[in-house]
């Protein structure tokens, strides 16, 4: 029988919401709800993206067909490329501005910020507001990926769960790493990549704890993905090979190169920002109104270049089937660099992880190209590897770049020169700069998390905050037990030891100056 004034439910409920809250097993339950529910998110948000693309193009993949639109601007001939950005730029605005506000940032750097200097938590209302925009971005035709918000909404629906059940700090941060991971597997098809992202980028805590946080949350959402949207491969491919070791030389080349295009990428994403942000001040535009104003930037780039609508994934595979010449593929290469930059300078929503892959690719297969004329083969080998380069060279996460590419492409047997040349991107790439393109956003905006000086153990403290005034003073003439009682006396472990004045009489102790 249940103690008098304690129904048996409310027993029951304290219970489980100390196992939700204090065991491992039910913070596990917590990292498969999580998992789900991002994995839901990810599936939501593609259904969304394909939707507004297919109303704007009549199609769910623009750069598959390209040519004239078969939409609803279908009117418009090719000058739809242009409206489709100013239509989409009209919706972002407002909406971002009402709904998107957030002291956390958005995207990864938000997700970075959160789970580094805070608890992890992510407001769900601006997160949903973010997957909403880059849907109409992507959609609409702006160059970029949907990571960014995905990642926003996994750790979004883990602060859900940590509010309600009132989680202690550090496994709020978990499970809201395990949402960004689960997200970002659901939305590429690599759940091993996603657990390594969020490790190695978001947290940079390779525990065990974290570690299996990360992977049954991807494994959900992975597998809730499998049953909504199926199984293939993001990348198909035949199997490829690197015949022979000497080819490592120009693989290392590559490596080099990828990382500093990553680079450049990174530095061009926010110098296009900064003069995005000095023209519109200049212009007295209203916030709401930039993404609009932008579209026709936006729209101008894709009537040159249409090839870098959206996510560009058509492209990249004709990339790596070696359907274009080098000159062509390094056309390409500067014009996705460029419409990503534009389109997030201009203050629509999206990520960079997906065109960074394309600019890999387009970079990669020119290189095979160059090197072996009339052999598509090599166009795609040098394009999977250059992915792998430019990714690393650009987030600086050379474990998650590994496994990503090999789980989109399934080309295990380019597991060792992926490797090598992941590796020389990441090097070349801390050589030249000592962000990522995640972490530049935060060093902007006053918080560089990645300072080496912070890390130590006294960090960028001054003086002032670190000095304190002590309970009290020991005096060197001051007998062993007396200095032991007034240690008890004050509730310290150690005091500091001062002089005594000549003349004076030896008390146990005084107490401190105002200087302390």
């Amino acid at each position: 029988m249940g103690a008098p004034g304690r129904p048996v439910g409310g027993r029951l409920r304290a219970r489980a919401l100390n196992l939700l809250r204090y065991h491992r097993t039910g913070l596990f339950i917590l990292a498969v709800l999580t998992g789900l529910t991002a994995g839901a998110g990810a599936v939501v948000f593609r259904v969304g993206i394909d939707l507004w693309t297919r109303v704007l193009t009549g199609t769910t993949d623009y750069t598959r067909a390209l040519g004239a639109s078969t939409g609803v601007l279908s009117a418009l001939g090719p000058w739809f490329l242009v409206a489709a950005p100013v239509i989409s730029g009209l919706l972002v605005g407002p909406l971002m501005q009402r709904l998107g506000a957030t002291s956390t940032g958005h995207g990864v750097s938000g997700v970075i910020w959160s789970a580094r200097r805070s608890d992890g938590t992510m407001a769900p209302g601006s997160a949903a507001a973010g997957v909403l925009a880059a849907a109409l971005t992507i959609g609409g035709g702006g160059s970029v990926g949907p990571e960014g918000p995905i990642a926003e909404l996994g750790a979004s629906t883990a602060t859900v769960f940590g509010r309600r059940l009132g989680l202690p700090r550090r496994s709020a941060r978990l499970l809201a790493a395990a949402g960004t991971a689960a997200g970002i597997a659901a939305a590429f098809n690599a759940p091993l990549a996603g657990a390594f992202f969020a490790l190695e980028v978001v947290l940079m805590d390779f525990t065990v704890d974290a570690f299996a946080f990360v992977v049954l949350a991807c494994v959900a959402a992975t597998v809730l993905a499998h049953h909504l949207l199926g199984t293939t491969l993001s990348v198909s491919l035949p199997a490829l090979d690197l015949h022979g070791d000497t080819q490592l030389v120009w693989v290392a080349l590559l490596g080099l190169v990828g990382g500093v295009v990553g680079v450049v990428f990174s530095r061009c994403r926010y110098l296009t920002a900064d003069l995005m942000g000095t023209v519109g001040d200049r212009l007295r535009l209203p916030g709401w109104a930039r993404p609009a104003v932008g579209g026709l930037l936006v729209g101008a780039l894709l009537l040159a270049v249409p090839e870098v609508y959206g996510e560009s994934s058509a492209v990249l595979d004709r990339a790596l089937d070696g359907e274009y010449a080098t000159a062509a593929l390094l056309g390409l290469t500067a014009a996705k660099i460029l419409a990503t930059s534009v389109t997030l300078g201009v203050g629509m929503s999206g990520g960079v992880f997906a065109p960074s892959l394309c600019i890999g690719a387009t970079l990669g297969a020119a290189w095979g190209t160059a090197l072996a004329p009339g052999h598509p083969e090599a166009a795609a080998v040098f394009g999977v590897i250059g992915m792998g380069a430019v990714f690393a060279g650009s987030a600086r996460a050379p474990i998650t770049g590994t496994v990503l590419i090999l789980e989109m492409t399934g080309q295990y047997q380019l597991l060792l020169p992926l490797m090598l040349a992941v590796a020389l991107s990441t090097t070349m790439s801390r050589f030249l700069t000592r962000t990522t393109i995640y972490t530049e956003e935060l060093r902007r905006r006053g918080d560089d998390i990645d300072d080496p000086v912070r890390a130590t153990l006294v960090g960028r403290a001054d003086a002032r905050g670190l000095m304190h005034t002590p309970p009290a003073v020991l005096e060197s003439s001051a007998s062993l037990a007396a200095a032991a009682e007034v240690l008890r006396a004050a509730g310290a472990v150690r005091l500091p030891v001062v002089q005594a004045a000549a003349g004076s009489r030896p008390p146990a102790a005084r107490s401190p100056g105002p200087s302390g």
